[in-house]
This record gives C-alpha cells, structure tokens and sequence, in this order.
C-alpha cells in the first residue's frame, strides 16, 4: 500500500491553516463598519488607507482623488462612512452633493479646523462628524468608531458655539426664515462677504482679518459653492438681494 509522504501532510494544514486564516480575515471585514476616503493628496489618502487597512477596525472599500470617483464608489460599495478630507476642493459644495445622494452615508470631516465658524459650517453642509487637524494618527481609529456610534468629541467652545447658535434661532424664529431666504451664513463668511462687496482681493482680506491667504482663498471658495455662484463678481449682487438675512444674523 502506498504511503503518502509526511510532507504532503504538512502542506495540506497549513493550506488548510491558509483557507481558515482568509476566511476570519474575511469574517472581520464582513462585520467591520465599511469607509471610503476621498482627497485630492495622493499620499494621505493612500497613507490613511494602508493605517485603518491595518488596524482592522474599518474595510476600506476605496480611495477617491475627486467627486465623481467617490460618488461612483459610493453608489456601487455603499460605504457606511465617507472620510472627506476638509482642504478638498470646494469641500463644503462636495460635503452637500454626497449627502444628496440619500446613499445612507456618514461624512466625516477631516482634519478640520476646531473653530466654531468652521465646525457650524461644515455642520450645515450635512457631516455626520468630523476628525479635528489636532488629532494624532493613534487617535484617529478612535474618532471615527465615536461618529459610527453616533458620538462627536468637541472642544467647549465649539459646544458652546453651537448652543448659542441654537439658542438665538429659537428665541428669534430666524432659522426658519433664514432658511427661505438664503443659506445661513457663519460670521467669518459675513465678514468675507462684505469685504469681498468693497472691493478687497484675497490678499487683502487676509490683511484685514488677520488670517493667511491659504485660509481666505478656502472661505471664499465655500462661500461661492454655499451661494451657488460661480464668481466673486457675483457676491456684492447677492449681497443687495440678502441684505436682510444679513441683517438678522449680524
């Protein structure tokens, strides 16, 4: 009778060993909260992949370098959370169209800037939650399983912010005028409007504000596609035609 070498017997479990191994690592992604990343940098949204990859904690169904390619993942994989770097282009506009979408989703926001008028802004642009510019790396599988369970760290003043935003529309019932009026608008992007309506380029609104014109250039590129207007030109005649919604939120 022929004997089979021990060898073979040896190759047999550990194929079996690799089988069982590639079905937990399967069962683990199975169950695992599913997540798409979406920036223009090349590297952070292969980096951030390759991390939460590791981890476990997510199942990174893909990576998108622009709107079109996260809305065609998104409407094929169906992500649970969409992490949206927050310097994307036009990210405010981009934040609105994938919410649009009634896909079910969860926006995240990431590395914003921790300020109330960013944090209220990127609020109304529909994000379920956001990861702030401070946090570490090791802090980040942390921060999204929060937003998966319908949790939001935030700095006190941010919650204070947007008690106090609350508080003055329920005492005035100028949220519900507002919002037939116009988009609501936070205070830095009044101050950009009216500057923006005297004339001033970015540079000088970075000047008068005190801010740098990486950030004046963001301000402005969200409040266009908060507008829906497609030139600066076009902000001073909005501006006449809003004038008392900006009124009731000064």
């Amino acid at each position: 009778m022929a004997t089979v070498p021990k060898a073979n017997g040896v190759d047999s479990v550990q194929s079996t060993l690799g089988v069982d191994r590639r079905i937990a690592a399967s069962a683990v992604e199975d169950c695992s909260p599913t997540l798409l990343i979406l920036s223009a940098i090349r590297f952070l949204r292969e980096g951030l992949a390759e991390v939460l990859a590791r981890d476990g904690a997510f199942a990174i169904v893909g990576t998108a370098a622009d709107l079109d390619e996260a809305l065609e993942i998104a409407r094929a994989r169906r992500p649970q959370i969409i992490l949206l770097d927050a310097v994307f282009p036009n990210g405010l506009a981009a934040a609105r169209t994938l919410g649009e979408q009634n896909l079910q989703i969860s926006i995240v926001a990431l590395a914003l800037a921790e300020t109330e008028d960013d944090v209220i802004a990127w609020a109304e642009a529909g994000i379920s939650g956001y990861v702030p510019r401070t946090a570490a790396m090791a802090e980040l599988v942390g921060l999204l399983s929060d937003v998966v369970r319908g949790e939001q760290t935030c700095s006190t003043r941010v919650a204070a912010g947007l008690l106090r935003r609350i508080s003055t529309a329920s005492r005035t019932g100028s949220d519900t005028r507002l919002r037939a009026k116009g988009p609501a608008l936070t205070a830095r992007e009044e101050q950009v409007v009216r500057l923006i309506c005297t004339g001033l380029s970015n540079k000088e609104i970075s000047r008068r504000l005190n801010i740098g014109l990486a950030t004046t250039k963001s301000h402005v590129h969200n409040l266009l596609a908060k507008l829906e207007l497609e030139r600066r030109g076009q902000v001073a005649r909005w501006s006449r035609e809003h004038a008392e919604v900006l009124r009731d939120q000064s």
